[in-house]
């Protein structure tokens, strides 16, 4: 046996050779199937994000609506007109005011006023001016207003034995137009209609007016 030692030698190198190959062979079987399989990701889309349990579903977000803008209402504007010129003022607008309220501010502008009533109704309303609103007058002048309803009730007032001038202004406060049959200078001695009669705005009341010195009462006989 010991004559032939390279014999076992050269056995025992090619049974190596065959086993090392053998365990080579395996290796790469097992390298390709793992590549393979990290490749076909499992069959899926490789675009496709995996699956976490732990993350919350998302939602579709209802589509925001623009809310509609409220129309921007433009105020009515004042009239206007030329620049009043010495001694002149611009006429206010005063539609849809009460009557009373426009005369007042008429007269602050030192304008006088002439009322024309509709016929029936109780709406105070100015309903119309001439001038119109915007014009530029002469101050003195007398603006004529047009009232939407008819002349309201007035009651007249108790004017005997006051000055004639001053009866006067009070009856046209009230809007009731005096009369003198025999001059506006003196005392009022007598008035027709008698104070509390009722009268409508614009009636006229007669004042009977004398400077000479009230006759005394019926002498004793």
């Amino acid at each position: 046996m010991a004559g032939h030692p390279g014999v076992n030698s050269g056995s025992s190198n090619r049974t190596g050779l065959f086993a090392g190959a053998a365990v080579g062979l395996v290796i790469c079987a097992i390298v390709g199937a793992l590549g393979g399989y990290l490749l076909a990701g499992d069959g899926g889309d490789p675009g496709e994000q995996p699956y976490d349990a732990g993350a919350p579903t998302p939602t579709a977000e209802a589509p925001t609506r623009t809310p509609r803008s409220t129309p921007t209402r433009t105020p009515s504007r004042k009239p206007t007109g030329p620049t009043p010129g010495i001694g002149q003022t611009l006429l206010p607008d005063l539609v849809g005011k009460d009557f009373e309220e426009a005369r007042e501010e008429l007269r602050r502008l030192g304008l006088g006023v002439q009322f024309t009533f509709g016929r029936a109704g109780d709406d105070r309303a100015v309903a119309s001016t001439n001038p119109r609103g915007g014009t530029a007058v002469k101050r003195g002048i007398t603006v004529r207003v047009t009232v939407v309803g008819a002349p309201p009730e007035v009651v007249v007032p108790a004017l005997t034995g006051e000055s004639c001038k001053q009866a006067a202004r009070r009856l046209v406060d009230d809007g009731l137009y005096p009369r003198y049959p025999d001059g506006e200078k003196g005392q009022v001695r007598n008035q027709e209609p008698t104070g509390g009669t009722v009268l409508r705005w614009n009636d006229p009341v007669r004042l009977y007016c004398s400077d000479s010195p009230a006759p005394s009462g019926t002498p004793t006989p």
